[in-house]
C-alpha cells in the first residue's frame, strides 16, 4: 500500500500541511519537527506523488531524456553522467526511446520539467515527424523538437576530426584512413567526414594518402566489418580515426583477429571522448569533447532556460581535445 501524507500527519501527531513544509524543507518547521517527520517518511517508505506535487508547485523536478537506443556505449555513458548532474540538482531523470514526437506527448501528460532529445537517425529512417512543445528543451545537435524554450549543445564534430588529422600527421603518419558512419542524410556524420577531408588538405595529404571507409553504422558489427575489409587492403594505411565509440571497439577486435597489433602496426585514434576507451584491450587515444564537460553544459543549460519565464534560445558548441593513451605512436 502506497504511504501518503496523512498516513505520516497521523503517525507524527501533525497536520497535513505540517508533513507538507517539512517535506519539502520549509524554514517553517522547526528543525526537531522536521527531523521526526523526514526519518518518518524514510522508515514508511514514502515516494512523492509527482502529478499530485507539479498541481500544487507547477514544478514536477523530473527531466525527460528521449534516446534513439540503449546500445550505444556514448549514449550511455554521456546520459548517466546528465543524470547525475542534473541530480545534484534536485531533478530525476526519466529515460524514453520513443520516436521524438510520442516521447514529448509522453512527457508532456507526466508534466516534465524539461526534456533532453538525443537526434540520431537510423539508415532505415527517411523521414521523422516533427514534435513543438512548451516544454524547456536541450537538444543534442539540431532536432526535430522545438519549443520556444530552446537550447542546443553540442561538440565542434568538424573541428575535432581536423584536430585528430592533425594530431597524427604531427607523430609523422603520412597515410590515414576515417573508418565511420558517412550518410549523406545524417548532419552529425557528415561533418566529422568534412572535418576529417579539410585536416587532410591542411596537412598536405592526397586523396590516396587519406581516404574514408564508410561503416554504413556506429555498431560494433559495423566497426569490425569495416576493420575486416581493411584489413585485406594492398595498401594499408598507418593510422585510423574511428567515428564512434562502437566502431572503435568492432574495429580493434578485428585488427586483434587479424593478428596486427596495435600500435606497433597501426595507429589507433577515437571519436567520442568517452572513459570506457581506456577499458578496451588497448586504451584507445579519444578526440572530443570529455563526456563529464558535455553533460555539465548540457545539465546547466536546461536548468537555465527551465528557470526563465521569457522565450530564450541558446547554442552552445563545445570545444574538441585530444585524450592521449596507448594506441598512437610517433612514426
Amino acid at each position: 500500500m502506497n504511504v501518503t501524507i496523512k498516513d505520516i500527519a497521523r503517525l507524527a501527531g501533525v497536520s497535513y500541511s505540517t508533513v507538507s513544509k517539512a517535506l519539502n524543507d520549509s524554514p517553517l518547521v522547526k528543525p526537531d519537527t522536521k527531523k521526526r517527520i523526514v526519518e518518518l517518511a524514510a522508515q514508511l517508505g514514502y515516494q512523492p506523488n509527482i502529478a499530485a506535487k507539479s498541481l500544487v508547485s507547477r514544478r514536477s523536478m523530473t527531466v525527460g531524456v528521449v534516446l534513439p537506443s540503449l546500445e550505444r556505449v556514448a549514449l550511455s555513458a554521456l546520459v548517466g553522467r546528465i543524470n547525475d548532474e542534473l541530480a545534484g540538482r534536485g531533478y530525476e531523470v526519466i529515460l524514453s526511446i520513443l520516436p521524438p514526437t510520442s516521447a514529448v506527448k509522453l512527457f508532456q501528460r507526466l508534466q516534465m520539467d524539461g526534456i533532453v532529445v538525443f537526434e540520431d537517425i537510423s539508415p532505415e529512417e527517411k523521414y521523422v515527424e516533427p514534435a513543438a512543445t512548451e516544454i524547456p528543451v536541450v537538444s543534442i545537435g539540431s532536432s526535430h523538437v522545438t519549443s520556444s524554450r530552446y537550447a542546443i549543445v553540442d561538440v565542434k564534430r568538424k573541428e575535432a576530426l581536423k584536430e585528430a588529422v592533425r594530431y597524427l600527421a604531427g607523430l609523422g603518419h603520412a597515410r590515414i584512413a576515417y573508418i565511420g558512419d558517412a550518410r549523406e542524410s545524417d548532419s552529425k556524420q557528415q561533418q566529422k567526414v568534412a572535418g576529417f577531408m579539410e585536416g587532410a588538405f591542411e596537412c598536405g595529404l592526397t586523396s590516396e594518402s587519406a581516404f574514408i571507409m564508410n561503416s554504413d553504422g556506429n555498431t560494433w558489427r559495423h566497426g569490425y566489418e569495416a576493420g575486416r575489409r581493411l584489413l585485406v587492403l594492398d595498401k594499408r594505411p598507418s593510422a585510423v580515426i574511428t567515428g564512434a565509440f562502437d566502431v572503435t571497439a568492432g574495429f580493434l577486435r578485428a585488427v586483434q583477429d587479424g593478428g596486427l597489433s596495435i600500435p606497433d602496426d597501426l595507429s589507433l585514434l577515437s571519436y567520442d571522448n568517452v572513459p570506457q576507451l581506456a577499458e578496451l584491450d588497448v586504451p584507445v587515444s579519444a578526440v572530443g569533447a570529455p563526456v563529464s564537460l558535455l553533460a555539465d553544459r548540457i545539465a546547466s543549460r536546461l536548468v537555465d532556460i527551465m528557470g526563465s519565464a521569457n522565450a530564450i534560445r541558446m547554442s552552445e558548441l563545445l570545444d574538441a581535445c585530444i585524450e592521449e593513451r596507448a594506441s598512437c605512436r610517433n612514426v
